[in-house]
């Protein structure tokens, strides 16, 4: 039997139990879509294609499958870029097909035509241009292995649309309902190395006074083995950005997220520990702070999947490149027979100064985290709004917190939202936004109202690019250029005029009835408006080691030309 590749692709998603697939049709992708309309798979018509990265974002970052995107070639490459290059960084398993001009129109600047393969191969794990129909099998399987395997991350495939309707034999359909495993996309545990790693993690352990995990998002996948482990070796731990979660602030263990917004404690601690354990993690600028001045008492042990990681920013005394889980679940095994009481904490009268100042911000968290179910997810876009949700929001588990971390893109919470609640329709999921960043991908409210997600839409408006202006008035004498928004929408009226229930509220306000409105079935928008002088403290100035924070926002006096000299930075 024979079939066109353009129904070989649809086949072959379904296979992979792929149901739900986002993206915007065009002329290169047409034959696609002609099969998608034939099958069972829903399509969600996004308003922009960088709407569609991300929904597709949503659905896999919420489940960790691998989620599909359809674009069309041209602007529709060009404007799904961005949310494929945030998917790069994150570690998020997409598979996008893309049209693409007509095999003999390559390189001639034809209608609609971009070098996509050049272009995206420098943030996907891999791409193809499909030339030959009869290679597609093979690179379709090959695809999808390795878009799931090792570290996560999207894999790109751009199809000629000549090559879309060609035909091949289906003959291969049984190697896609049964797909044979693929070493090459297999990383496989060498059990030597790990039981050196264990050796050398255990004498390290055993000279230490005061060990430290840092975590990342990368342990997510093993968060129930590393919180077991972490409880027998009662041994303080640290959090990124994409980390929290795992475990929860109540944790007598847990000191808190660390890094440019990290609490006091957290970032204390890594001044002082003599034995860094990092696992997945990759040394990132906004969490180390000064890579020179990080950790400069510790020993380091580097665990993490993906072999270019290890020693790339920070050397590693110890280090293993394989599965973390592997690690833990080794480690575990013979916890007993490592010493334990070197459990420390830094001086709780430090903390006592941080950033519980912020009152009314803490509050609107709290009355909010009551509404929240551990079924439930609460993402973020870009911003202070981030920064104070990872702050003040007590994440019950590991899945429940969904954020853009190695990008930082704005416009990020809106459509991922909406993937999200595709994924899990019978959730709630809140988006905590900013007025600057709801603005981005504003027209998915549309794909928001005809799905009639439960997404709760909270815009937090101060009438800034809050944290541009935040290091506009420490950094830049008060300047504030670019920052500042001279006209907004009526938020509420927009939201009304999608068919989406709006309110508005001012920060510390008692919201009981809105509260209650954003837990009815379907979507619903929160307006709460911010002081524009808010800030987001404790402050890692760029290019500072963790240790010298600063804790509240300094008064300006614009006659003082170098205003870093008059913060208040403790060390």
């Amino acid at each position: 039997m024979k079939i066109t590749v353009a129904k070989y692709c649809i086949h072959f998603l379904i296979s992979k139990g792929i149901r739900i697939v986002p993206g915007i049709p065009g002329g290169t992708i047409l034959p696609i879509y002609d099969a998608l309309a034939e099958s069972e798979i829903q399509h969600i018509l996004a308003r922009q294609e960088q709407g569609a990265g991300f929904i597709a974002q949503g659905m896999a970052r919420s489940t960790g499958q691998v989620s599909a995107c359809l674009v069309s070639s041209g602007p529709g490459v060009a404007n799904l870029l961005t949310s494929v290059s945030d998917a790069f960084s994150d570690s998020v398993p997409l598979l996008i097909f893309s049209g693409q001009v007509p095999r003999n129109l390559l390189g001639t600047d034809a209608f609609q035509e971009l070098p996509t393969k050049s272009i995206v191969s420098h943030f996907t794990k891999a791409s193809y241009l499909i030339m030959d129909p009869l290679e597609l099998p093979h690179i379709l399987e090959e695809a999808y292995l390795l878009a799931g395997s090792g570290r996560p991350g999207p894999v790109w495939i751009d199809l000629p649309k000549d090559v879309q309707n060609e035909f091949i034999d289906l003959e291969s359909q049984e190697s896609l309902i049964s797909p044979k495993a693929n070493d090459f996309t297999r990383i496989k545990a060498n059990l030597s190395e790990l039981q050196t790693a264990i050796e050398s993690t255990i004498r390290l352990l055993h000279s230490s006074k005061k060990s430290l995990f840092y975590i990342g998002g990368g342990a997510k996948k093993s968060a129930e083995a590393l919180r077991r482990l972490v409880d027998s070796l009662q041994i303080p731990v640290v959090s990124t950005l994409m980390g929290l979660g795992i475990f929860p602030k109540e944790n007598p263990n847990f000191l808190g997220m660390m890094g440019m917004h990290g609490s006091v404690s957290a970032n204390s601690a890594l001044g002082e520990c003599d034995l860094l354990i990092a696992l997945g993690v990759r040394f990132d600028d906004r969490a180390t702070g000064n890579i020179a001045t990080f950790c400069p008492k510790a020993k380091v042990i580097h665990i993490d999947i993906d072999p270019k990681e290890i020693g790339k920013n920070k050397r590693a005394d110890v280090f293993w490149k394989g599965d973390l889980s592997a690690f833990l679940e080794n480690l575990f095994e013979v916890s007993s027979k490592i010493k334990k009481g070197n459990f420390w904490q830094p001086s709780p009268e430090v903390e006592s100064a941080s950033i519980r100042e912020e009152g009314r911000i803490d509050r609107f968290f709290r009355s909010l985290s009551s509404h929240f179910r551990d079924s439930d997810f609460i993402l973020t876009d870009v911003g202070q709004h981030q920064m104070w949700t990872a702050q003040y929001f007590p994440f019950p588990n590991e899945r429940s917190w969904i954020t853009s971390g190695g990008q930082g893109t704005m416009g990020f919470g809106l459509p991922t939202s909406i993937g999200v609640s595709l994924a899990h329709p019978d959730a709630n999921v809140f988006c905590i936004t900013g007025d600057g960043s709801i603005m981005m991908n504003l027209q998915e409210l549309a794909t928001l109202r005809e799905l009639n997600s439960n997404v709760k839409l909270i815009i937090f408006n101060n009438k800034h690019l809050g944290l541009v202006r935040q290091q506009q008035e420490l950094f830049y004498e008060n300047r504030k250029s670019g920052s500042v928004f001279e006209f907004q929408p009526n938020f509420q009226m927009l939201a009304e005029s999608f068919g989406i229930p709006g309110y508005k509220i001012m920060l510390g306000d008692r919201a009981e009835e809105q509260m209650k409105a954003l837990l009815k079935p379907g979507p619903c928008l929160l307006e709460v408006m911010i002081p524009s002088e808010a800030g987001v403290y404790p402050f890692v100035p760029g290019g500072k080691s963790n240790q010298e924070f600063i804790l509240n926002p300094p008064l300006f006096d614009a006659s003082k030309k170098d205003i870093e000299n008059d913060l208040c930075i403790t060390s």
